[in-house]
């Protein structure tokens, strides 16, 4: 009868199947030490997948996916900004480039500006077009922008990107 369990079971390699030819007969046959299972690989993403949990903190808690669900259904209207505020007073600045680029909406400039910083930071890893709109947004924010400091600033970030 068939062993329905295959998958658990490790299949050899062609270059172990020559090694098996090419030896005696007569001789006993070398036993692994350890053979990983699909399932030990399992166990062990499912570990890391905690552990890095474990570390976010609360970035890593279902409230926090609902905050940025929430900020993503409320930018552009008049409540962005004091969602926003109290996100940052809860979890702080976003990690992921696209939550982040919201905040660039913001009616304070010391946001803004902490915001421009942390972009800049991972400017150089991003795709063409996604610099592209970074460069166009920053552009924007210093030509409509009140505050005098946050236009200097923004310039000087353009002349460095």
């Amino acid at each position: 009868m068939n062993d329905f369990n295959n998958e658990d079971k490790e299949k050899l390699s062609w270059r172990e199947i020559d090694k098996l030819k090419d030896r005696s007969k007569h001789t006993i046959p070398e036993k692994p030490v350890y053979k990983k299972s699909r399932r030990d690989d399992w166990l062990q993403k499912k570990y890391r997948k905690e552990i890095e949990k474990l570390f976010m903190g609360k970035k890593a808690t279902p409230e926090y996916k609902k905050a940025i669900d929430e900020l993503y259904n409320r930018h552009g209207t008049s409540k962005f900004n004091t969602l926003a505020k109290k996100f940052i007073q809860d979890y702080g600045l976003p990690d992921d480039w696209e939550t982040l680029f919201l905040f660039l909406d913001h009616k304070e400039s010391d946001i803004v500006r902490e915001v421009i910083l942390k972009l800049k930071e991972n400017y150089r890893n991003r795709s063409l077009s996604e610099m592209q709109g970074f460069r166009a947004k920053l552009e924007i924010i210093a030509m409509t922008t009140v505050d005098k400091g946050l236009k200097k600033f923004v310039e000087q970030i353009l002349t460095e990107l």
